[in-house]
C-alpha cells in the first residue's frame, strides 16, 4: 500500500509554501519580517532584567565608570583597571549612553544592552544576505529565522557584553569572504568587499581580540586545502586592507600601551586568552565534545533541524556553497572543542553557517517529507517548548507565589504552538513545523525573559540590597561596605565607591566616622563579630536582612545590613 502521509502533508503545506516563497522572494519584505521576529523574541526582558553577574555586570559597571571619569582609554572596575577585553564594547556602550541622554555615568542597564540588541539583529540580516547568495531566498529566510530564535543568541542580545557584537563583526567578515570566494575570475576586484572584510577584522579585534580574525583565517585555510586554489584571495586587497586594519586598531593599542605599559597585554593575552586555552577558567572547564552536547539546547529550536540536515550536507559536501559553510564551521568548532574553558556562547560565530545549512536542507527532497528519525528530532524540540510552557509559570508560582495572568496566557500560546509543531513534524512537514516553533519561541521568550525572570527576586540580590539600603539606612547617602559578596552588580547598584572585602574589614569600616552601613554575608558574619568584639564599643544595629542567590557562584547568601551603634 502506498504511503499517503507524505503526499497529504505536501498537499496541506502547498499553499503556505507558495505564500512563504512569495514573501521570501521580496528581499525588503524578508528583511522586515526578520527584524520583526528579532524584536519579538529579543526585546522582552531587555528593559526589566537587572544586571546579570558575572560578565554583564562587569562590562556595564566599567562602562559607567568610563562615562563618569571621561577616560575612554583604560576601562576600570571599581579602583582596578579592567584589562580582560579590548576597548570596543565599552565605546559602543558609551555611545549608546550618550545617544540616549545617559552620558553622566548613571546609564540604566537597558541602555548599555542596546549595542548587543542591534548587533544581534545585524547578524541575522547579514546571515540572510549570505543565504540568499548561497541557496536562494526561502532557505535564507528560514536559516536567518533559525539564528534569530536560537536560545544562546537571545541570551546574548539581552546582555551588555561582547558576544553579540562580536557575532556581527564575524558574520560581516564571512560575508565579505563569500563575496570574494564566489566572484567570477574575470570580474573586477571590487573595493567594497575588501573594505568590509578588513573593517570587520578591525572591529572584531577591538571587541574581543583574535576570535574574528581566527574564524576568517581558519575558513580561508580550510578552503585552500580543499579547493587548492588561492587566486580569489587577491580580491581581499591586503595592500589597501592592512593599512585600514591598522588605522582601526593601532590608535587604541598605542594609547593603552602609553597608559598602562604592558599590563593590558599581560592580562588580556597572558592571563585571559591563554589561560582559557590551557585550563578551565572560573569552573568552566569541560572535555572535548561539550560544545556539541550543549548545542542541542543552545541552538533550540533549530538544533533538531540542523541534525536532520546532516545527511543532506554530507551528500552535497562537494558543492561550492556547502564547502564554504563547512569551512566556516568545522575548523572553528574543533578549535573550541580543544580549548579547556568552555561556555555555550564560544561557538556562536559558527551558528549562522549551521543555520543556513539547516535552512537549505529543509527544502530538499530528502526532507520532504522527512524520514521518521528526523521527524522525531523535531518532535523533541516541540516537546521542549511544551515542557517550558508548563515549567516557567510554575516556577513563578512556586518560588514567588505570584499568579500573573500574562504568564498563563503566554504559556498557553507556547503550549499550543509546541503541540502544533509536533503534529506537523509527525506528518513530515518540517518547514511548517518550524513556523509553529518560531511562534512558540516568541511566546516562551516573552514568558521566560519578559515575565518570569524579572520577578524571581531571589536571583536579583544586588538590586534588593540597594533597595534595602535606600529604605533602612540612617541617612540618604551612606558610605557602604560589602563583606562576602564581591560581584560587580554590587558596584553597579550600590555605587562604585562601595568597599568590598571580608568580615573583619567590614567591622573596621563600620567603626569609621560618618554615616556608614556594612552589608555582611552569613559566611563572613563570624569574622565580623570576632573583630567587633576585639574592637569593643557599642554593638552594631541590624537594619535589615536580605536573602538571595549569588548567581556568580550559585551560593545562597543571607546579607545583614548593619549600622553603627545607637547615636
Amino acid at each position: 500500500m502506498a504511503d499517503t502521509t507524505g503526499s497529504m502533508a505536501g498537499a496541506e503545506a502547498a499553499a503556505p509554501r507558495r505564500w512563504l516563497a512569495a514573501l521570501a522572494a521580496n528581499a525588503v519584505v524578508a528583511r522586515v519580517l526578520l527584524v520583526a521576529l528579532c524584536l519579538a523574541v529579543m526585546v522582552p526582558g531587555l528593559f526589566h532584567l537587572p544586571a546579570v553577574d558575572r560578565d554583564e555586570a562587569r562590562f556595564a559597571q566599567a562602562t559607567r565608570q568610563m562615562l563618569a571619569s571621561g577616560d575612554y582609554v583604560t576601562p576600570r572596575l571599581g579602583a582596578e583597571p579592567r584589562f580582560k577585553k579590548p576597548i570596543g564594547i565599552y565605546w559602543l556602550q558609551s555611545a549608546a549612553a550618550h545617544l540616549t541622554g545617559h552620558g553622566d555615568g548613571a546609564a540604566p542597564i537597558w541602555v548599555l544592552r542596546l549595542p548587543s540588541l542591534i548587533a544581534a539583529i545585524l547578524a541575522v540580516l547579514m546571515t540572510h544576505a549570505i543565504g540568499v547568495r548561497l541557496f536562494g531566498p526561502r532557505a535564507a529566510l528560514l536559516g536567518a529565522a533559525l539564528l534569530a530564535t536560537c536560545l544562546v543568541l537571545n541570551g546574548e542580545a539581552r546582555l551588555a557584553k561582547t558576544d553579540a557584537t562580536q557575532l556581527a563583526a564575524a558574520v560581516a567578515g564571512q560575508l565579505a569572504l563569500l563575496l570574494c570566494y564566489l566572484a567570477p575570475a574575470e570580474a573586477p576586484r571590487r573595493l567594497g568587499p575588501a573594505l568590509l572584510f578588513w573593517c570587520a577584522m578591525g572591529a572584531g579585534i577591538l571587541l574581543k581580540g583574535p576570535i574574528v580574525p581566527m574564524l576568517a583565517a581558519l575558513t580561508i585555510l580550510a578552503l585552500l586545502i580543499v579547493d587548492r586554489r588561492a587566486g580569489w584571495l587577491a580580491r581581499l586587497r591586503p595592500k589597501v586592507g592592512v593599512p585600514v586594519l591598522a588605522l582601526i586598531v593601532l590608535p587604541w593599542v598605542i594609547a593603552i600601551a602609553l597608559s598602562s605599559g604592558l599590563d593590558f597585554f599581560h592580562e588580556a593575552v597572558g592571563n585571559d586568552l591563554l589561560g582559557k586555552v590551557a585550563a578551565g577558567q572560573e569552573s568552566h572547564g569541560a572535555p572535548p565534545g561539550a560544545h556539541l552536547a550543549a548545542f542541542f539546547i543552545a541552538f533550540w529550536p533549530g538544533a533538531a533541524l540542523a541534525a536532520a540536515a546532516v545527511p543532506w550536507v554530507w551528500e552535497h559536501r562537494r558543492q561550492r556553497e556547502v564547502r564554504f559553510l563547512l569551512a566556516w564551521i568545522l575548523p572553528f568548532w574543533i578549535v573550541f572543542e580543544l580549548i579547556a574553558t568552555k561556555l555555550p556562547h564560544y561557538t556562536l560565530p559558527a551558528y549562522p553557517a549551521i543555520a543556513l545549512l539547516a535552512g537549505a536542507a529543509a527544502y530538499s527532497p530528502r526532507l520532504d517529507p522527512a524520514p521518521r528519525w528526523a521527524r522525531w528530532l523535531v518532535v523533541a524540540a516541540a516537546a521542549g517548548a511544551v515542557a517550558s510552557a508548563f515549567a516557567l509559570p510554575a516556577a513563578l508560582v512556586v518560588l514567588q507565589q505570584q499568579w500573573v495572568p500574562l504568564s498563563f496566557a503566554l504559556a498557553l500560546a507556547g503550549l499550543v504552538a509546541g503541540v502544533m509543531a509536533g503534529r506537523r513534524a509527525l506528518a513530515g512537514a518540517l518547514p511548517t513545523a518550524y513556523r509553529w516553533l518560531f511562534a512558540a519561541a516568541v511566546a516562551l521568550y516573552g514568558l521566560g525573559f519578559g515575565v518570569v525572570a524579572p520577578r524571581l527576586d531571589m536571583v536579583w540580590l544586588s538590586p534588593r540590597l540597594a533597595a534595602a539600603v535606600a529604605a533602612h539606612a540612617p541617612c540618604t547617602a551612606p558610605q557602604l561596605f560589602v563583606a562576602g559578596y564581591s560581584e560587580a552588580s554590587a558596584l553597579f547598584y550600590l555605587g562604585k565607591d562601595t568597599g568590598l572585602g571580608d568580615g573583619a574589614a567590614a567591622a573596621d569600616f563600620l567603626a569609621g566616622p560618618g554615616c556608614r552601613v556594612a552589608i555582611v554575608s552569613d559566611r563572613q558574619k563570624a569574622a565580623f563579630d570576632a573583630r567587633q568584639a576585639a574592637r569593643g564599643g557599642p554593638a552594631p544595629r541590624l537594619l535589615d536582612t536580605v536573602t538571595g542567590l549569588n548567581t556568580g557562584n550559585g551560593r545562597l547568601l543571607t546579607m545583614s545590613l548593619l549600622g553603627a551603634g545607637s547615636p
